[in-house]
């Protein structure tokens, strides 16, 4: 697709893929989800790199980056990789902008070096332990892929015989809706068709029942909070559009005035469905700073 990654730098445990725009003397570091890879920012990238360096990798074991050597795709690893990238690429810190799983990173980051965020923009998340804590029998059903995903072995094998109708299935409404364009999807499907990185991705999922939350529990129960300040947007009509998720968020910050947040249109994939949305809210927001 024409908007592919530059660059990739070697890092301890991966080689990790990233693309720069702009030159600006402020970084922005934007990290995808599931089951995407940079690409879901094609929209927003021109916008938000005006006057600053944006910053757009793939994770570990996601698209054009490699698999771990480690075999660890917790989100402290992760977060790790995206520290290391924003310290070798110059900045010693950096606004970060992330989706999906790549919130959940991003949180993680933020936690474990508060000195690296200057800025976090979470969107369409709430908090790992929160979500653990509240399944019920609708939310389960809504979200029955995290129980899926957290048998990677099982859930590779019987995925990989047919990644597109897989994914097909997440992403049926914004291709209908052309959020998500067919040469997008088709970038989507080949990025998860090598069976190392579909099983990463999985993966992903199986520490966020185990390492991930029980982290995030022990973290929260001592007090450990985000700093920095703090804009939540969600799909109001996705899974969140009911929720008081500003409410959720300023529970596991320090500060609960520096969290500020509102649904914008569309569903869960907010970079696809609502990128104007999401530059106007970041760019108004980073101008109160």
């Amino acid at each position: 697709m024409p908007w592919d990654i530059r660059e990739s730098v070697r890092l301890d445990d991966v080689e990790l893929a990233y693309r720069v725009v702009g030159d600006g003397p402020e970084a922005a570091v934007l990290v995808h989800g599931w089951p995407q890879t940079h690409a879901c920012w094609r929209h927003v990238v021109e916008p938000l790199s005006r006057g600053r360096t944006l910053i757009v990798p793939d994770l570990r074991g996601y698209g054009d980056s490699g698999l771990a050597r480690s075999g660890d795709y917790d989100k402290r690893a992760t977060a790790a990789d995206l520290s290391a990238l924003v310290h070798h690429l110059g900045f010693s810190s950096a606004v970060v902008i992330g989706h999906d799983r790549g919130a959940r990173v991003a949180h993680r980051w933020a936690l474990d070096h508060p000195s690296d965020i200057d800025v976090l923009v979470l969107l369409d998340i709430l908090p790992t332990r929160v979500v653990m804590d509240t399944f019920d029998r609708e939310s389960a059903s809504a979200m029955w892929h995290w129980f899926f995903h957290r048998n990677p072995e099982l859930a590779a094998t019987l995925v990989a015989g047919n990644v597109e109708a897989y994914l097909r299935h997440f992403f049926a409404r914004v291709l209908d809706s052309g959020a998500v364009d067919a040469e997008t999807f088709q970038h989507y499907v080949a990025a998860f068709s090598d069976p190392g990185h579909l099983r990463a991705s999985f993966e992903d999922y199986r520490t966020g029942f185990a390492t991930d939350l029980d982290r995030d529990q022990a973290d929260h129960e001592r007090g450990l909070r985000v700093r920095a300040p703090l804009l939540l947007l969600w799909g109001a009509e996705g899974g969140l559009g009911g929720t008081d998720v500003v409410r959720v968020w300023q529970e596991h910050h320090a500060d609960p005035a520096a969290v500020r947040g509102h649904a914008v249109p569309g569903g869960h994939y907010v970079p696809e469905e609502a990128p104007g949305d999401v530059v106007a809210a970041v760019e108004a927001f980073l101008a109160r700073r």
